[in-house]
Parts: C-alpha cells; sequence; structure tokens
C-alpha cells in the first residue's frame, strides 16, 4: 500500500464547470477553479494492519438472499468474505453448495459525515454478475424510545436520500464504472425513487490495475471524480425552497458502505463458470 501524502494531496486542484441550472451537464462555456487545498484529512482506513477490518471503522451486514434487488448472495460477518492481507481490505464472494456468499461493511454509528470528499482506491472484482459498491446512506434517526426509525431526517429510503460514489456492473454495464444520487420524485409520492447520474467513465483495466473513486459533496452540489478528473455532470442543490428536501435531502449525515452483491437488477446474470470474485479496497480516506 502507498502511505497517504497529505501534502500532495492538499495541492490537488483541478478543472471544474457549473452551469446555472440545479442539475445537469457540465459545459465548457463557464469555468471556475476549485480549490481543495482548504480540505483535511478527518477519517481515513488505510487497512494496512491487522487481519480483519477494525470493529472500530466497520461493522458487517448478516441478511439472506433477496433482500434488496433481487441480489443472491448471503451476507455474512465471516473472515472468509471480509479480511486484510497485503496492505488491502478484501471482500470476497464465493460460491458454495450452489450458494453465493459476501460481504457488506459500514461505518453506520461508528463514523458519518456531512459534506465532505470521499475517496477510495479500489481493484474490482473480475467476472460478470459481480456488482461491488463504495456508496453512502443516511445516519438512522432514534425514536423517543431509542429505536431506529429504519431512515434518516426524511424518513425511509429514497426520502433521505442515497449517494452512489461508485457502482461496477459488468453484465449490464461492461467495463463503464458509475455514480448516482437518488432521492423522491415528490412530496406526494415520497416512496417513489428517482435519480441523477453523476456520469460514468470507461474503466479497462479496473479489474487489474488500482484506480481512484471519488465524490465532493457540499451544501451546493454533489460531484463524482475518478482518478482525480471530475465525471460529466453535477447534481445541484434546486433553487427553490418549497419541499426542498424531496430533491435535497443531502444535507444530513452519512455513512459509508463497501459491499460486494452478486447479481440482482444491475449485478445481471452471474457467468456459470464463475466461483469467486474478490474486491479490493488499498484505503478509504475522508476530506472536510
Amino acid at each position: 500500500m502507498k502511505k497517504l501524502n497529505l501534502a500532495k494531496f492538499l495541492v490537488f486542484s483541478m478543472i471544474v464547470v457549473f452551469t446555472q441550472s440545479s442539475c445537469g451537464d457540465a459545459s465548457d462555456e463557464e469555468v471556475e477553479k476549485v480549490d481543495l487545498s482548504d480540505l483535511k484529512l478527518v477519517w481515513s482506513d488505510e487497512f494496512d494492519s491487522g487481519t480483519v477490518p477494525s470493529k472500530n471503522n466497520w461493522t458487517a451486514e448478516v441478511w439472506n438472499p433477496g433482500k434488496v434487488n433481487n441480489e443472491v448472495q448471503y451476507y455474512k460477518d465471516s473472515e472468509k468474505n471480509a479480511y486484510v492481507s497485503d496492505g488491502s481490505l478484501k471482500i470476497k464472494a464465493y460460491k458454495e453448495d450452489g450458494n453465493w456468499y459476501s460481504a457488506r461493511l459500514k461505518t453506520e454509528k461508528l463514523h458519518s459525515w456531512k459534506y465532505g470528499y470521499f475517496e477510495a482506491k479500489i481493484k474490482m472484482p473480475a467476472g460478470k454478475g459481480v456488482w461491488p459498491a463504495f456508496w453512502m446512506m443516511p445516519e438512522n434517526i432514534m425514536d423517543e424510545n431509542g429505536k431506529d426509525t429504519g431512515g434518516g431526517v426524511y424518513g425511509i429510503w429514497p426520502r433521505s436520500g442515497e449517494i452512489d460514489i461508485m457502482e461496477y456492473s459488468p453484465s449490464t454495464t461492461q467495463s463503464a464504472v458509475y455514480s448516482t444520487v437518488h432521492h423522491s420524485t415528490s412530496a406526494s409520492n415520497q416512496q417513489a425513487d428517482t435519480y441523477q447520474s453523476l456520469g460514468r467513465k470507461e474503466i479497462g483495466d479496473a479489474t487489474t490495475q488500482w484506480h481512484t473513486y471519488g465524490l465532493l459533496w457540499t451544501e451546493n452540489y454533489i460531484k463524482a471524480i475518478y482518478d482525480g478528473k471530475e465525471l460529466d455532470k453535477i447534481y445541484y442543490k434546486p433553487k427553490r425552497t418549497e419541499d426542498n428536501w424531496v430533491e435535497w435531502p443531502y444535507d444530513q449525515n452519512f455513512y459509508i458502505i463497501l459491499n460486494l452483491a452478486m447479481g440482482g437488477v444491475l449485478g445481471g446474470a452471474i457467468d456459470s463458470a464463475l466461483t469467486e470474485a474478490i474486491y479490493e479496497i488499498d484505503y478509504v480516506r475522508v476530506y472536510q
């Protein structure tokens, strides 16, 4: 693993483009330089010690197949599915006795953030049917009895939003890696999901080489940044104020999730010859 070079990051800057619409593609008509030098590292997991993910940073979900998105895997809390070796986290999906087993790790109730730059250095799993993700969900709100409400500030999904920093599903999108935000369609139809793409990038060597996948989230916009370059779309906070939460629930704390799903609505058909896949994460870092 390459050690953290904070100085190099803090001098990093990029050319980004803004439009006047509430969301949409970047154009080359108006250019503004965004300087990330004001950001400081506030949290990271470098995965350079131990043999399992730190319990101070991650909790493993335990799920049966089909709980969401028609995914076929069992999520287990097992060292066979999530382990640290050679300076990186490995999330391994494997097939045994006809069943798929994998891992889904989250920082929920351990670490969450509102706004910042979020980045992971990743090598994708190989094989048709894999669906790895690096994403964020809102911290659950507790009711007066101390129980989870099952949603963030604005209620259950998709009302309180979802931020997908990186997803990869070669059965359905070939070599494209993509980023998306989700929220409700309207205040009157609060359970219907709508989404805005932050763009996609074709990365032909995503399974053999390390690449960085990041997202810059501010109080006014969200954009994805892969390998130091922004993707082709930016999601802007709507300018209207009435029911503003519907399209912009991104004003609350979100936590990070790393998981490797198999099959499902985006994972697609699993190669019948595939028996295992490994999703590698060199580091996860948060700057604010």
